[in-house]
């Protein structure tokens, strides 16, 4: 039997390669904090051009939330779970919107379809030889 790295060796792709999943009108989920997946969301960023209408579902943004600036309103909208430093003033210029809820409510969210995800952004480790990863120091809403 093969391993997970034999199987998947050439399979493995660019940032900007697993952008391409994004399409109009999807639901993005970032994972937040420290697990923010900054990689992940500038090649997403930078297909602006290509995209309309994608919220962006994100709890704390650590990164500068570049979805989040002026301009940038016709392709993504910030949907923020926590209101932070990066996205504080969208929310403020109603440029973007504040769904307030509790932290341990926002897994019921996903899993009951009330803020239903087409897509998730996340950060995890490199598969081991079985193609098990670890959501590392931020295993919490994105496992939803």
């Amino acid at each position: 039997m093969k391993t997970w790295q034999e199987t998947y060796k050439n399979k493995i792709m660019s940032p900007r390669q697993a952008v391409q999943a994004v399409k109009n009108g999807d639901r993005i989920v970032v994972g937040h904090a420290c697990g923010e997946p900054t990689v992940l969301v500038e090649a997403l960023t930078e297909r602006a051009p290509e995209l309309a209408n994608v919220e962006i579902v994100h709890m704390v943004a650590m990164g500068d939330a570049p979805y989040a600036r002026p301009g940038m309103e016709e392709n993504f909208r910030h949907n923020a779970l926590f209101v932070g430093k990066s996205t504080r003033k969208a929310v403020e210029e109603q440029r973007a919107d504040y769904t307030p809820c509790f932290f341990s409510e926002i897994p019921r969210l996903f899993k009951n379809n009330i803020l239903p995800v087409d897509v998730v952004l996340l950060q995890v480790t490199p598969p081991d030889a079985d193609g098990y990863c670890s959501y590392g120091i931020s295993a919490d809403y994105t496992v939803a």
